[in-house]
């Protein structure tokens, strides 16, 4: 068995036994460890969140106090009491208009594992994976307050350094990340953005 498979399978098996929906949990356990991203009572929007393994890291992270809300465009379970699921396309105007009304203030993170449905043609996939994780930015001045921050998604390629520059035109510090419980492909990395400043 190659080595990624084998890690693939450690953290499936790992999910199972812990009762998260998706290896992909221990991502976010990962980062929120090194980067302290979530606190107690934090208002967090999470997009593309089914199956829902970042969800339950998040619901535990904020506590009962704080309110995370889930978006995708496929339905998600239900998972506990201080999480809101909306089902739809993150694109969509309509979506973001639902998740205003949701949100009882703006967000202290977002966090985005959002990822195309994939071709397989590299370039294709790389420059619509980017082209989500940059609407997520454009969406931050309505959602996100200052000072926050957001954890995002990235396939490494052409793209990546003026995404990486679009990032750092609005957050004080950024970092570059791959999580141990990433895939071994060296293609999936993570952008953590603390302080958002956002544009006049």
């Amino acid at each position: 068995m190659r080595l990624v498979d084998a890690k693939r399978d450690q953290y499936r098996r790992l999910a199972k036994k812990e009762g998260y929906r998706s290896r992909s949990a221990y991502k976010l356990l990962q980062l929120d460890k090194t980067y302290h991203i979530l606190r107690p009572g934090y208002v967090v929007v999470d997009f593309g969140s089914a199956p829902g393994g970042w969800l339950q890291v998040t619901s535990e992270k904020i506590g009962r106090n704080g309110l995370v809300i889930g978006i995708d465009i496929d339905p998600i379970k239900p998972i506990s009491e201080n999480i809101h699921i909306l089902v739809g396309d993150v694109l969509a105007p309509e979506t973001k208009d639902e998740l205003l009304k949701l949100l009882p203030r703006k967000a202290d993170v977002i966090l985005s594992d959002l990822a195309p449905d994939v071709t397989g043609v590299w370039q294709i996939d790389h420059l619509r994976q980017i082209d989500l994780a940059s609407k997520v930015v454009d969406l931050m001045p309505d959602l996100l307050r200052r000072g926050g921050a957001a954890v995002m998604k990235v396939f490494e390629g052409e793209e990546t350094n003026r995404f990486h520059h679009q990032v750092r035109g609005v957050f004080e510090k950024v970092f570059t990340a791959k999580p141990p419980a990433s895939r071994g492909q060296a293609s999936e990395m993570y952008l953590v953005a603390l302080g958002y400043r956002p544009p006049s």
